[in-house]
């Protein structure tokens, strides 16, 4: 069997700044590359496949060394331990984000089968598009957060449908939905996509994220947000409205 390789855009150490496990301390691998085109998107740079990988040396820090691409699972794994050793026993889990981790699901699987065998939780960021390669990476994936995408968010718009077939395998372990709002989302796409989310499962906690300002995206105001979140919260049991804080903090 060929060697498994798969385009990293960096590794670093920082806090969870999204969803519950917010504030928590992790190493975060970034996969390069991505297949969809969401508005607001705060990471471009990592869409492209080709490139180095930067990797961060003392967590929290901006000195990054380069490696080149494309890493084994044994590599990546080994950067990793790198920063978790300098964490210690307060390094709460490693995160794959992108660019889209699923891209890559051979990938994956192999390297969270490897980091569960050391002893690390995983957490999986994903667009929630990519059911099939969900499927094969779920055994050793501890957390899911997943996007549910509305269509004025996206250059390119995903069916709400997909994601209500990515959620369907995500129930196998701990998930939840992120929805980023901008101001230019509807009621009606919104109320659509918490139906969809229903329908698998109404105990599914999901977080309305008002989008941090980038390019010509802008948050609704907080009356908006608030009446959307008592709208979903009568579909859904669980509807909190959490804003990007490592934003906030300007970590990473």
């Amino acid at each position: 069997m060929a060697r498994l390789t798969a385009p990293i855009y960096e590794v670093f150490c920082s806090v969870q700044g999204e969803g519950p496990l917010l504030g928590v301390c992790q190493v975060f691998i970034r996969f390069r590359g991505c297949d969809l085109t969401c508005r607001y998107c705060d990471t471009p740079a990592a869409r492209a496949v080709c490139g180095p990988c930067h990797v961060q040396q003392v967590p929290g820090s901006e000195e990054f060394t380069r490696c080149d691409n494309p890493l084994s699972v044994e590599a990546l794994r080994g950067l990793v331990e790198e920063l978790v050793t300098t964490r210690g026993e307060t390094c709460h889990s490693i995160s794959l984000t992108g660019g889209e981790p699923l891209l890559y699901p051979d990938f994956v699987a192999a390297l969270s089968e490897r980091l569960h065998q050391a002893g690390h939780k995983v957490y999986l960021e994903t667009a929630g598009h990519l059911a099939q390669a969900l499927n094969a990476v779920i055994n050793n994936i501890d957390w899911v957060a997943m996007d549910f995408k509305l269509p004025s968010t996206m250059v390119e718009p995903v069916p709400a449908v997909v994601f209500g077939e990515f959620l369907q395998v995500a129930q196998q372990t701990n998930c939840f939905v992120k929805i980023v709002l901008t101001d230019s989302v509807t009621t009606k796409e919104l109320l659509e996509a918490c139906r969809i989310i229903t329908q698998v499962d109404r105990d599914t906690l999901v977080v309305l994220q008002p989008v941090t300002p980038v390019g010509d995206c802008r948050p609704p105001d907080s009356a908006t947000l608030l009446q959307w979140q008592q709208l979903c919260s009568e579909l859904l049991d669980d509807v909190r409205i959490i804003p990007q804080c490592h934003r906030i903090l300007q970590v990473k």
